[in-house]
């Protein structure tokens, strides 16, 4: 039988409750509701401060927990009046914070901005386009920041992705534009590439639809992994040679084998877990990296996320598609939407 490709996978882990027990302790609002106004949020233990992407307000949000019952705010560095742009997300270790704002073009080059923790900001190098995610190195010797290189709503400018690697050894004093080095994809483009992994952007080489979303850095501060999200992949980093070593395709969920079955409606007032002529792409977000027993692991966030741009979409409804009738002789009952109608499925992979 044919299979749909899911454009959505979400994974979780779960304790029992012995194993974890979670207790409010207090909580600060902004008072802004559906705007983004509390995005990404970074912790200082030297400081105790919180430091929270505010969209809405396109500002960096210090918040004092010292007295975690009692957050407060502390300070509100306004990024947007001075940069340009908004911030799209924040790091912090030992009283020093990285911030990544993107360019008021977004498709330019943004930057990486380093601030101190009563949000004094001390100095800020260039890197690529749509800089986002970024993470200091477990030695605190580099800050990597994944710039995600989003194209134009009608696909006229599509930046490369890439991630910037930032030398910080020396202090922020002494930072300077040379201490920044680029991972960039261009060796994969015109090479074939590991079966399973995306590239579908319309007239996108490797390197511009490659889209690094979110890092992961080893315990010795030597690789760091790298989730494509739309590219279905997670790209290997040497730190120290600043160059991709290794392209990971992460491949399909089948939704039809015993144990992965899944609730593919949310019209049919139930819950109805069972198997389903599906594959699932895993399209991780967030990724985060750990030892044990002398073995490495990744844990990843499976969002799952479709291109969708003015001049190009991959989402299709499952009761909106022309099915092979030879493989889906019951399709007319797969396209009900208590059954498979509702379902988002990628026009570009799937099998219909």
């Amino acid at each position: 039988m044919r299979q749909f490709a899911l454009a959505a996978l979400a994974a979780c882990i779960c304790a029992t409750a012995q194993d974890i027990k979670l207790e409010k302790l207090g909580s600060y609002a902004t008072n802004v509701f559906n705007r983004g106004a509390a995005e990404i949020a970074a912790y200082d233990a030297r400081t105790r401060r919180l430091f929270v992407v505010n969209g809405d307000a396109a500002t960096i949000d210090i918040l004092d927990i010292a007295d975690p019952t009692k957050p407060t705010l502390f300070n509100r560095v306004r990024i947007r009046e001075r940069y340009g742009a908004s911030a799209n997300s924040v790091a912090a270790r030992n009283g020093l914070v990285a911030v990544a704002v993107e360019a008021a073009n977004r498709q330019q080059p943004g930057s990486v901005l380093f601030m101190d923790a009563n949000g004094r900001i001390m100095t800020g190098v260039t890197v690529g386009a749509v800089p986002d995610m970024l993470t200091f190195t477990p030695d605190g010797s580099k800050v990597l920041v994944a710039n995600e290189a989003e194209p134009s709503p009608n696909y006229a400018t599509d930046p490369e992705g890439s991630v910037s690697i930032i030398d910080i050894s020396k202090g922020t004093d002494a930072l300077q534009q040379s201490d920044v080095r680029t991972a960039e994809f261009k060796k994969y483009n015109g090479t074939p590439l590991p079966p399973g992994i995306r590239v579908f952007g319309p007239r996108a080489t490797p390197a511009q639809d490659f889209e690094p979303e979110y890092i992961a850095v080893s315990a010795d501060s030597g690789t760091a992994y790298v989730t494509l999200q739309e590219n279905n992949a997670i790209a290997v980093l040497d730190i120290k040679g600043g160059e991709f070593t290794r392209l990971m395709p992460l491949g399909f969920k089948d939704h039809s084998a015993p144990g992965n079955g899944l609730d593919a409606s949310d019209r049919d007032s139930k819950i109805d877990i069972r198997n389903w002529p599906v594959l699932g792409l895993y399209m991780p977000d967030a990724i985060a990296s750990f030892r044990s027993n002398g073995r490495s692991y990744l844990i990843t966030a499976n969002e799952g996320d479709t291109r969708e741009y003015t001049a190009f979409g991959e989402e299709r409804r499952v009761s909106a598609v022309q099915l092979d009738a030879g493989q889906f002789p019951n399709a007319a009952d797969l396209q009900k939407p208590e059954q498979l109608g509702r379902l988002t499925v990628s026009a570009v992979n799937a099998d219909l």
